[in-house]
């Protein structure tokens, strides 16, 4: 058997490679040699069919030797692989970035115990706000005993935003490093 097959139109042609690429992925789990058989014998399939059909010119024949064969999965938008390298890299870059934040702000609660009258939120009288290792000249602290409360709140809340991010766009199994494969 030979996965070999020959079309005189241009037609023809272009739904015989689209029916090839698209059981090229839905079988790509599959090793060379499976997919090489695989392919040879839909082939086969799809010939015996175009010969058993007499009426209709070729891309007619052949359309409906393919809708004889079944349904394949259509293959994945053209967008999608470029999109989810962007994405997969621009995440690594956000989890880089917001991940220093979490680290700051753990570490300004451990240096809270430490100096409790110098860490903290200061807000100041024309509507300013900072997060400072030093009490601010002209400011009220905000949080006061809550300080550690609150900034371990948070750096839970963001831990967990960023894990939920890495499964999404960075993990090897979550779906953007999939669709990087596809």
């Amino acid at each position: 058997m030979t996965g070999v097959l020959t079309f005189s139109t241009p037609e023809a042609r272009r739904l015989w490679q689209d029916f090839q690429r698209r059981l090229d992925r839905a079988n790509r789990e599959l090793d060379a040699a499976a997919r090489a058989d695989i392919s040879a014998e839909a082939a086969s399939h799809i010939r015996d069919a175009m010969e058993a059909l007499d009426e209709g010119d070729e891309l007619t024949r052949l359309q409906a030797a393919i809708s004889s064969y079944g349904d394949l999965p259509a293959a994945p938008p053209a967008w999608r692989q470029p999109a989810a390298v962007v994405l997969h890299y621009g995440s690594i870059l956000a989890l880089g970035i917001a991940g220093i934040f979490v680290l700051i702000f753990l570490h300004m609660t451990v240096m809270e115990v430490f100096n409790p009258q110098g860490v903290g939120l200061w807000h100041y009288g024309q509507g300013d706000w900072s997060l400072s290792y030093e009490a601010q000249v002209g400011a009220t602290e905000v949080l006061g005993g809550w300080f550690i409360p609150a900034m371990l709140t948070l750096s839970a809340v963001i831990a967990a935003l960023l894990y939920a991010l890495w499964r999404f766009a960075v993990a090897p199994g979550g779906p953007v490093s999939t669709w990087m494969k596809d």
